[in-house]
């Protein structure tokens, strides 16, 4: 029988499939029917630091509390406790699940990430994923600047808390090498390409905005674990997209440690991971790998054993796969 552990973060993961962020993993018997169903891991729904104004732990209105002192909390006085809920989500499930369980934040005033990654630490959760999301749409603010907030980010979340935390990144950065390195050299653990955040529409009758939900691209995935895998001091994981094991094969022939996935169990239920599981197993079995490690970044990037110095050739490579693919249209 193939063996499909697997080593991500510094955990053990009984299998690479980890159920991602999303409302199957935000309470305790959601957590638990993941494990039951075969998930390596779980990463719990994210919190968010806007959601305890809109639901009310801070009050909008009618409220007897003084102006300034509703101030105050709204500037992080209380919101410094809010993710209570969530640590007692992560001390029950600890009680019912032995794989290992990640929590996400995300958060907009600075001194509220390590805040809650401590709580979270102290609630007994195993590793903590950075959900960080700074759209730029300053035309005075160069793209450095944020990309140096997140550096801040994990550089005082990696002091508050011990335990592996990883940043799970948009897509939208101008170089994603440099930037990823500059994390990893920063003490990430992990990087997980991409985060799918809602996307903007227009309604043409209302003439409204309106916002859908983000898809995820696992091509875009697929293309960037390939091009980093092994050439960064940190794992790497992939998110999106994923419909059947061949695409769990394959983010791991490119060095993914970890495939995050949560549409294909709305989809289909969370059966479909013993499927998946079953899937991956076979091939395995059938080109003869006993582990997971035997075959991780067979077809990564750094594996291809190019010979390059900074990007010249390595563009001469892509251009001359570009031309490849489009000759058979010719």
């Amino acid at each position: 029988m193939p063996d499909l552990s697997t080593q991500y973060m510094g955990l053990t993961l009984r299998n690479p499939i980890i159920v991602s962020s999303c409302d199957l993993t935000k309470s305790v018997s959601g957590i638990k029917k993941c494990a039951d169903a075969g998930a390596g891991a779980v990463v719990l729904k994210s919190i968010f630091e806007e959601q305890f104004l809109i639901k009310g732990d801070i009050p909008e209105g009618g409220s007897s509390i003084h102006p300034e002192a509703l101030d105050y909390l709204r500037s992080g006085g209380l919101l410094e406790y809010a993710p209570q809920k969530v640590c007692q989500t992560i001390m029950e499930a600890k009680k019912e699940v032995d794989i290992p369980l990640m929590a996400s934040i995300n958060c907009q005033t600075p001194k509220l990430w390590p805040s809650f990654a401590r709580q979270i630490y102290d609630a007994g959760a195993d590793a903590l994923e950075l959900n960080i999301y700074l759209l730029p749409i300053d035309l005075d603010v160069p793209g450095s600047d944020y990309e140096n907030t997140h550096i801040e980010i994990l550089r005082k979340v990696k002091k508050e808390v011990p335990i592996p935390v990883s940043v799970k990144l948009v897509s939208q950065i101008t170089s994603i090498p440099n930037f990823a390195r500059r994390l990893a050299d920063e003490g990430a653990d992990a990087l997980v390409f991409f985060n799918w955040f809602l996307e903007p529409d227009i309604d043409v009758n209302s003439r409204k905005t309106r916002n859908i939900k983000g898809k995820g691209n696992f091509f875009q995935s697929l293309r960037w674990v390939a091009l980093l895998a092994d050439r960064l001091s940190c794992d790497i994981a992939s998110s999106g997209g994923v419909k059947n094991s061949d695409d769990i094969i394959k983010q791991i022939l490119a060095g993914a440690s970890g495939v995050q996935a949560c549409s294909v169990f709305y989809e289909r239920g969370l059966d479909e991971i013993n499927l998946l599981l079953e899937g991956i197993r076979d091939w395995m079995k059938d080109k003869r790998f006993d582990s997971i490690d035997e075959f991780r970044g067979h077809l990564s990037f750094h594996r291809q054993k190019l010979s390059f110095k900074g990007l010249g050739e390595a563009e001469k490579y892509f251009r001359v796969q570009y031309l490849k693919t489009y000759s058979k249209f010719d």
